[in-house]
């Protein structure tokens, strides 16, 4: 058998790859949906408490889906598109359920009671990158819709640079107004983790565009 056909055989088996990077984005967008909804609506320990308990076990989702990822490349020859692609992109879809996990981590031993607004409105743009990056990796099985990918790519980026304008106003915010310098540093915190969800984001939305040209 040559190796065209070689690779024409495995090829559509392993095409469980973008299944498996498409039920990740899926659990992202579950993980970025439960969170906006909680995050604005909770304020006691034993509310954030019931939500971190949802959001972990959305991370241990994303965890055994990345595990899957990376055990079946590990075992795999041949692969869709290029297995660092494949490797990067399980890799940043989990890193942002895993902020979000750690931000109600934090909400829960830090005992918060009050949610500032600029965080809300973080929590609503990591929804909307979410819900862009489900169709932008599931245009990876066909690549042939370069405008329509570019244009998702597009707004991916504009909602990162919102993201950094809301980060920078709630910091200038907290430190402006430093009543108390542990709540400060509790909330630096977790405007830290909310912004680093959406940075990495938009770098999901950048493997996607590099993966397309090479592929295209």
């Amino acid at each position: 058998m040559s190796m065209n056909s070689l690779i024409a055989w495995l090829k559509p088996r392993e095409m469980v790859f973008f299944d498996l990077l498409e039920a990740s984005a899926g659990n992202l967008l579950d993980s970025a949906k439960h969170f906006e909804a909680e995050f604005k609506s909770r304020q006691t320990s034993a509310e954030w408490a019931g939500m971190r308990r949802k959001m972990k076990d959305l991370e241990h989702v994303g965890d055994e889906l990345t595990h899957e990822i990376v055990d079946r490349l590990n075992r795999t020859f041949v692969t869709p598109i290029e297995r660092e692609d494949i490797l990067h992109l399980a890799h940043a879809l989990d890193d942002v359920v895993d902020c979000l996990d750690g931000v109600c981590e934090r909400l829960v031993l830090y005992k918060i009671t009050t949610v500032m607004p600029t965080a809300v409105e973080l929590g609503r743009l990591i929804v909307a990158g979410a819900e862009e990056i489900k169709p932008l990796i599931h245009h990876l099985r066909n690549m042939a819709d370069g405008k329509g990918i570019s244009k998702r790519i597009q707004y991916c980026n504009e909602l990162e640079n919102q993201a950094d304008a809301v980060f920078h106003a709630a910091l200038a915010e907290i430190f402006e107004n430093p009543k108390d310098p542990i709540e400060l540093i509790k909330w630096k915190e977790i405007l830290s983790l909310l912004e680093d969800a959406t940075d990495r984001i938009e770098l999901v939305s950048k493997v996607v565009s590099s993966t397309v040209m090479r592929n295209a």
